[in-house]
């Protein structure tokens, strides 16, 4: 038996011994307390997982097209493989993420933080609003795909390479 906590002291239990694999797509997850968590390939495709808590969940291979994580936290997360294409991810925090290979694809990143995340391989094409996100202190190389016109220089945005 699982129980999920909210921030609103709400919570609800799921006859389950793991969270892995589970198709949550659709489902409101508003300020849910997911965090510390092994959510390894789940399905939250256009969930509303606004203001939740995932710092330290690990979401290997976790699907979040089109899903709202506005204000959501990230932090320390593993997110390798993830799809975050079409999300809302403004004001989210995803410092010290490993987001290698993540596509976030046409994501809106306003005001998003990145800072101290690894993003080597990541997708980051045609995201909305990157100039408004922080990227200090990430890591990136060449597979790293940034939206035309994105300088990556360090007097715009403090970047290090890491060359494989």
């Amino acid at each position: 038996m699982i129980t999920i906590k909210f921030k609103t002291g709400n919570h609800q239990e799921l006859n389950l011994e793991s969270l892995d694999y589970i198709d949550f797509s659709n489902s409101q997850f508003h300020a849910i307390i997911l965090e510390g968590l092994s959510l390894h390939k789940c399905n939250f495709t256009r969930a509303n997982l606004r203001s939740a808590e995932l710092s330290r969940c690990y979401l290997d291979e976790a699907i979040f097209a089109g899903a709202l994580l506005m204000n959501a936290h990230l932090n320390n997360a593993i997110l390798t493989n993830s799809d975050f294409s079409f999300s809302i991810l403004s004001g989210a925090c995803l410092i010290k993420t490993d987001a290698r290979n993540a596509n976030f694809f046409q994501a809106d990143l306003f005001s998003s933080n990145f800072t101290g995340a690894d993003l080597r391989g990541a997708n980051l094409l045609e995201a909305h609003r990157i100039e408004d996100a922080t990227f200090s202190e990430v890591l990136y190389d060449k597979k790293t795909m940034w939206p035309e016109g994105v300088y990556t220089g360090k007097s715009r945005i403090d970047i290090y390479l890491e060359w494989n």
